[in-house]
């Protein structure tokens, strides 16, 4: 009668065993993880509009690299009033004009190296912006794995302590116990039910944050696969690391590109400090009259001579603006060197974690099937078992705990290394 009655538990242990390998119950159109990112380098508004900075640096490079190139204008005209008079003439004119920008004493080609520097600092600044909106994305769909593996785990338990109520509620209808052992089963039963209702409401929550992470709408038919990740992969070292960082995160280029145009921007305001020679071409062509072409050469001397303190505080304001690129440029380097330790960090800890919950997971199971043993040799009370399959719980929810922590840890490194 033991031996069969306890068969029911070790397929229910079993079942909490697998609980954290098995994937969630298969729903229509489940979305891998690339699958997830791609939607969101399209949906997330935050690379919208780093996509259209871009565009806008862009055309600004074109807006300054036009004064290389001859300024074309149409002019007609037309009287309409003549000695206050309202005029109705045919002696309108129709004139082509040219003017060629030559020599502005270096300011034309300030203005298109700032613009240049602009479109390198937003260039770097979407591809920061994409590795982390990837990032999000990856790390809200590694927790929201972490909670319906919880979830499996919550519910398996619930079913296990249910076989075991009705197993204690059978030997107490047989006669082979007391009553009063049904009692902390039945808190047990209640206690694992509350857990179970909020580890659903977790995984609906992780559900919501992933959509948020892809710049979703809020959908109810949303699944995701399990994620297939290499569990062990080589590791680069912390100099490693920290190397890989330095050539690849996109705050570097953007810092210095930062840095370039603030210096190129002093060198635009020091030029209105002091007088700069002018040189302009020009020619012009009466379309309807006889009055031919007109080619003229102009050269002269730009100088402010008052401005009322406004030509001193641009450059007093582009020398602050310089400074302060330079603070944050080294500020980048010290965060970056933070932030590749913490990652680095933080990966060495999931990995000793997920090592020592492996061996905990192990060592839960043995003493279950030992209790499992003892009851069916009438040497344990059903409150043994209970306690042998809390612990395989508890040992349950640290591997998968440490499970996906692990898999974010991988992506952090990436994410801090500019991978």
């Amino acid at each position: 009668m033991h031996h069969g009655s306890i068969r029911p538990v070790m397929w229910v242990a079993g079942v909490l065993w697998l609980a954290m390998a098995l994937p969630a119950a298969a729903q229509a159109a489940e979305l891998s993880l690339p699958e997830c990112i791609t939607i969101a380098l399209q949906q997330q508004s935050d690379v919208l509009q780093g996509e259209y900075a871009l565009k806008g640096s862009a055309a600004k490079v074109t807006q300054a690299k036009s004064s290389y190139y001859p300024q074309i204008t149409v002019d007609a005209s037309q009287p309409v009033i003549q000695e206050g008079m309202p005029q109705v003439s045919t002696d309108g004119s129709i004139s082509l004009g040219l003017s060629q920008n030559l020599y502005d004493g270096g300011l034309r080609e300030l203005k298109i190296h700032r613009a240049q520097d602009d479109l390198a600092q937003n260039t770097a600044s979407l591809e920061r912006t994409r590795q982390t909106v990837t990032f999000n994305v990856t790390k809200s769909y590694y927790s929201l794995l972490r909670a319906q593996r919880l979830a499996d785990v919550s519910n398996t338990q619930v079913q296990y302590i249910q076989g075991q109520l009705q197993m204690a509620e059978a030997r107490v209808a047989a006669g082979d116990a007391a009553e009063v052992e049904l009692l902390p089963i039945q808190a047990e039963l209640a206690n694992a039910q509350v857990d179970a209702l909020a580890a659903k409401n977790s995984a609906r929550t992780a559900t919501i944050q992933l959509q948020q992470a892809m710049g979703l709408p809020l959908q109810g038919d949303f699944a995701i696969q399990e994620a297939t990740v290499a569990e062990d992969q080589a590791i680069l070292t912390l100099d490693e690391s920290l190397a890989q960082a330095k050539a690849r995160r996109p705050e570097v280029r953007e810092s210095k590109a930062s840095l370039d145009s603030a210096g190129t921007a002093v060198k635009t305001a020091k030029l209105d400090l002091s007088p700069r020679p002018v040189v302009t071409g020009q020619m012009g062509q009466d379309l309807t009259g006889d009055n031919g072409n007109t080619i003229s050469l102009s050269a002269g001397i730009a100088y402010s001579l008052f401005s009322g303190g406004n030509t001193r505080a641009v450059y007093d304001e582009a020398i602050a603006s310089r400074d302060s690129a330079r603070v944050r440029a080294a500020q980048v380097d010290k965060d970056i060197v933070a932030e590749v330790e913490q990652a680095y960090l933080n990966l060495t800890d999931a990995q000793e974690r997920r090592n020592a919950s492996d061996v905990s997971l192990q060592a839960a199971r043995r003493n279950l099937d030992a209790q499992e043993e003892r009851y069916r040799q009438g040497l344990a009370i059903p409150l043994d078992l209970l306690n042998a399959q809390l612990q395989l719980t508890t040992a349950n929810n640290n591997a998968v705990q440490a499970r996906y922590d692990y898999y974010t840890a991988l992506a952090q490194l990436d994410y801090a290394t500019g991978k």
